[in-house]
């Protein structure tokens, strides 16, 4: 097989959901859905394609840096490509659409697959199946702390221990009082060239906050001692930290508030945020800002602190303020907070946590004769209403194969309906660990097995 043939292989594969992860997904679009409802979000579906020629501005800008649209062609027109971001299709929606002129702000939840690559170097393409949030009409404080609320909420719902998790913010400033941090930042590192490595000299000329995420332990010594951005923010931009994480502290959400995270090549803007999950504690002081700026070393109140080791962690998700973006794409300002999840990186760290797959204590159903099969199926459907989940092998004949098949499902207790049973409308119920069984009726099989399951 060639290699692009085995590239195609591996993206489509990838966008499989097969039946263990099918579960997961179905749970979290559940609680997803329903809390969005809750919170005011409407539902909103893009195409997977959209105009390449209307996001031009943000590529040209860098905004795209880490994902870099896949142009398609469609008949003789090629001015599209593959949807790149949720967020940036829902914003795209709200200005075709005029949704400028609806009450604000306007909530809307999205989901889907994405497509990028993730270099220009790098052809391989790469697909994600994101839902997110976004808050259109509206950028302060509130909004994102509502956002992050509801994420919080959804991944406790789903079953996420969130003592796992770790929030990490940072205001990076914008239009106004970003530049003048970037100018000290790389000023700092052209300082320092020659000691720094070959990547980060050339990052330091034009992009020079991607310095300070290098893994080189040289440049990390540098980056612990670089100016910080905290201390060039405008006073707008400290209004909306300071009211950010003031709305944690009342949630009582824990969170890590790290001067030195950085979304460049991204769309996000003055706020951002990420989810991720702790992979091990290391311990970072935090910063909190207070009424006279910001200041370092100090936890807050809700409980701060300790920034999981980054380079090993799982990021399950991005987000932040996104003006600046749609005033590039639309030119104009459009005010707006949004938050991507990365449902396959969730499912990861799920899989780490031993999380996904977990199930129900399952009921098998066995059988043992031609009668006992057809009475089997209206069994199952007793056991549907009464909210019994069941499993079962009808198709299988032999009462020794579909014991074996009851085990292999570490099914806690099999259902054995033979002859007799059949026509008493009594069914065995067996413990499949230890093999003890009793024969009760089927009438009140439904009160014995939650009475059974509940112990």
């Amino acid at each position: 097989m060639s290699k692009q043939k085995s590239q195609e292989k591996d993206i489509i594969a990838s966008l499989d959901r097969l039946p263990a992860r099918e579960e997961i997904y179905a749970k979290l679009q559940k609680k997803f859905g329903s809390l969005a409802e809750y919170y005011g979000f409407e539902p909103i579906f893009t195409p997977p394609f959209e105009r390449y020629r209307q996001f031009l501005p943000l590529i040209k800008a860098g905004f795209l840096d880490e994902r870099i649209p896949v142009q398609c062609r469609c008949g003789l027109d090629n001015d599209y490509m593959l949807r790149v971001s949720g967020i940036l299709s829902a914003l795209r929606a709200y200005i075709s659409h005029k949704m400028s002129d609806r009450p604000q702000p306007v909530k809307l939840a999205f989901e889907g697959e994405v497509f990028f690559a993730e270099s220009r170097r790098d052809a391989t393409l790469h697909g994600r199946y994101e839902c997110g949030l976004l808050m259109a009409g509206e950028e302060g404080p509130v909004a994102a702390a509502e956002i992050v609320q509801i994420i919080w909420k959804i991944l406790d719902g789903i079953g996420v221990d969130v003592g796992d998790l770790e929030l990490r913010v940072n205001a990076i400033g914008c239009v106004s009082c970003y530049p003048s941090f970037r100018s000290a930042l790389a000023a700092y590192f052209r300082s320092r060239a020659a000691r720094l490595c070959r990547s980060c000299r050339k990052a330091a000329k034009s992009r020079p906050v991607r310095a300070l995420s290098c893994a080189d332990e040289k440049c990390k010594i540098f980056a612990k001692h670089t100016p910080q951005v905290l201390d060039f923010l405008c006073d707008q931009c400290k209004k909306q930290l300071r009211g950010f994480l003031e709305f944690l502290d009342e949630l009582k959400i824990p969170y890590y508030l790290d001067p030195r995270f950085f979304r460049d090549g991204l769309w996000f803007n003055t706020l951002i945020f990420e989810f991720s999950g702790k992979a091990k504690e290391k311990p970072i002081p935090a910063a909190v800002v207070d009424d006279n700026g910001v200041k370092g070393d100090v936890a807050s109140e809700s409980g701060i602190l300790s920034g999981a080791d980054h380079e090993t962690a799982i990021i399950i998700g991005e987000g932040g303020g996104c003006t600046r973006a749609a005033e590039l794409i639309f030119g104009k300002r459009v005010e707006a907070v949004g938050f991507e999840l990365y449902v396959d990186r969730l499912i990861a760290f799920l899989s780490r946590r031993r999380l996904v797959g977990a199930q129900k204590p399952i009921i098998y159903l066995t059988h043992l004769g031609d009668l006992a099969k057809r009475k089997s199926l209206a069994l199952m459907e007793t056991l549907r209403n009464g909210e019994i989940e069941v499993k079962e092998s009808l198709s299988r004949d032999s009462i020794k194969s579909q014991l074996k098949l009851a085990e292999k499902a570490e099914a806690k207790f099999a259902l054995i309906m033979g002859q007799k049973e059949a026509l008493d409308d009594t069914i065995i119920v067996r413990e499949v660990g230890s093999g003890i069984q009793e024969t009760i009726s089927q009438e009140k099989l439904i009160d014995f097995l939650k009475a059974k399951l509940k112990k």
